[in-house]
């Protein structure tokens, strides 16, 4: 749960930032041009709508630019950490299917890759946690508040989904 909340809450963040063209509706991931669908989600992409940031929190074009270069920094120290979960995952596969190695030595190296990929995700946790800080370090006492309010909604919405039987997809 806490995983999840901690997600959306970066989603929010990044949001309008990476407004990248999806390939499946032509237009920024989770906002088609024909319109979210009315439960809430992209049609093409079973996306949630995105939160513009900027506007919400009316931020300042030096806010903008600060936000937007502790978004890079915090991307070039991911890559790393994310490249290696990658090739972690990939490791752990083919051990699963090595015919070489008896199983209790499979189980093994299994459980010893499980162990630093979860060391490797508590890293990105944390810098994506410090990305969440320095964020809200540049923010107005009343944009931390609207900010709050977002999260909020975001917290609820999530919640009502999941209490429906409606899980967000996860990629």
């Amino acid at each position: 749960m806490k995983k999840t909340i901690l997600t959306l809450a970066m989603l929010m963040l990044t949001a309008p930032f990476v407004m990248a063209e999806c390939p499946k509706c032509d237009g920024p991931c989770g906002c088609p041009k024909m319109g979210p669908h009315p439960s809430g989600m992209c049609k093409p992409c079973k996306k949630p709508p995105r939160i513009n940031l900027d506007e919400k929190l009316k931020l300042t074009d030096e806010q903008k630019a600060k936000a937007k270069e502790m978004r890079m920094q915090t991307r070039e120290q991911m890559e790393p950490i994310m490249e290696a979960i990658k090739t972690k995952h990939e490791q752990k596969e083919l051990i699963k299917r090595s015919q070489k190695l008896t199983p209790e030595a499979q189980s093994e190296q299994v459980e010893k890759l499980n162990k630093q990929i979860f060391e490797l995700k508590k890293q990105a946790r944390e810098l994506r946690l410090k990305n969440e800080r320095d964020f809200e370090s540049i923010l107005t006492s009343k944009q931390k508040k609207e900010l709050s309010k977002l999260k909020e909604e975001a917290k609820k919405n999530m919640e009502k989904q999941k209490a429906s039987g409606k899980n967000l997809p996860t990629k």
